[in-house]
């Protein structure tokens, strides 16, 4: 009897820990590539609730909107279960940003390492994630997993062979060594409208959408490297606001991440180059100088000295003393 007992729990544990489980697609030398069934749900959720909270939806139609591409295999009872964790979703994270809000931040963490969440709203929203979780593998796992397992099919070859120059220079460059743990970046469905978003609480971690239009073809390991650049552009970004100080801040708010999208397209334009191939970086693909003043300001600052910079004909302080200067005069 204790026998059975014994498997009856292993059942029900291992059932429940089902979703929490990460599955590690790539390991290299610098990053793990997982793709983790929990957190993507909840990153499904959002995002479908996002897009009832801004349009005139009524009240019990929320799911029969957010799944309507899936109607036919649903029930009523089943819209009834759904209607009430998109509805929590709406009220109670939408207005919690998952980049900018620091307990969000948290919650992705947990569900990313399988921990039990601690707060109120936390630990309610894991509720929500596993009634919704059977739901969620019988409509969507499946595709999204794909997208994630091809995105690695993709681009391992390409990242291996980039990372063990790339990173280094990028470490250089900002004179800054990234953790000796690996990055963290967890493939999702939803990564915000950018593609892709990082921050460094307990651990680097990275948030990647697989099927995001940008992270694919030539551009996919760039965007790797600029989420990495993310963990090492302190004392860029520290130097900057020191130097910004008396100045119009809005003027310069802007240049360090300016400045991390100029760096790596340079980085990795020369890595591709040694290879023989032609590539134009995410910034010049996505038009961001035609787009953006401050953006085309920031790279005319930058090719006339952060370029002296790398290549050791200027120091890391006169470089950027002269590109905020640059900046600010320009404004």
């Amino acid at each position: 009897m204790k026998k059975y007992l014994f498997y009856f729990i292993i059942c029900i544990v291992s059932r429940e820990q089902l979703f929490s489980q990460k599955a590690v697609l790539l390991e290299t030398k610098y990053y793990s590539f997982q793709s983790n069934a929990q957190l993507n749900a909840h990153l499904y959720l959002y995002n479908r609730a996002m897009g009832c909270k801004y349009k005139k939806v009524h009240q019990d139609s929320l799911a029969y909107y957010s799944f309507k591409d899936k109607l036919k295999l649903l029930k009523a009872a089943d819209l009834a279960t759904l209607n009430s964790v998109v509805m929590f979703y709406r009220d109670s994270l939408t207005s919690k940003d998952v980049l900018f809000d620091s307990l969000m931040r948290d919650l992705t963490d947990q569900l990313t390492l399988g921990a039990v969440p601690k707060t109120g709203w936390q630990v309610k929203t894991l509720s929500m994630i596993k009634i919704f979780q059977p739901y969620f593998t019988k409509l969507y796992w499946k595709d999204i997993e794909t997208d994630n397992k091809a995105w690695v099919t993709a681009n391992k070859e390409q990242i291996v062979k980039q990372e063990i120059n790339v990173v280094p220079e990028l470490e250089r460059i900002y004179q800054t060594k990234l953790p000796a743990s690996k990055i963290i970046i967890d493939l999702s469905c939803y990564a915000t409208w950018a593609g892709a978003y990082s921050y460094k609480d307990g651990f680097c971690h990275v948030i990647f959408a697989s099927a995001h239009g940008a992270n694919k073809g030539d551009l996919a390991t760039e965007v790797v490297f600029h989420e990495t650049s993310h963990f090492l552009v302190d004392k860029v970004n520290e130097k900057l606001a020191e130097l910004s100080k008396g100045k119009d801040i809005k003027a310069g708010i802007n240049l360090w991440h300016n400045m991390i999208f100029y760096t790596t397209g340079y980085v990795v334009e020369k890595e591709y180059a040694k290879e023989g191939k032609m590539f134009f970086p995410y910034y010049v693909q996505m038009k961001f100088e035609e787009k953006f003043p401050d953006f085309k300001i920031a790279v005319e600052a930058c090719k006339e000295y952060w370029n002296q910079y790398i290549t050791g004909q200027l120091g890391f302080e006169e470089a950027l003393k002269n590109i905020s200067d640059f900046v600010y005069q320009k404004k």
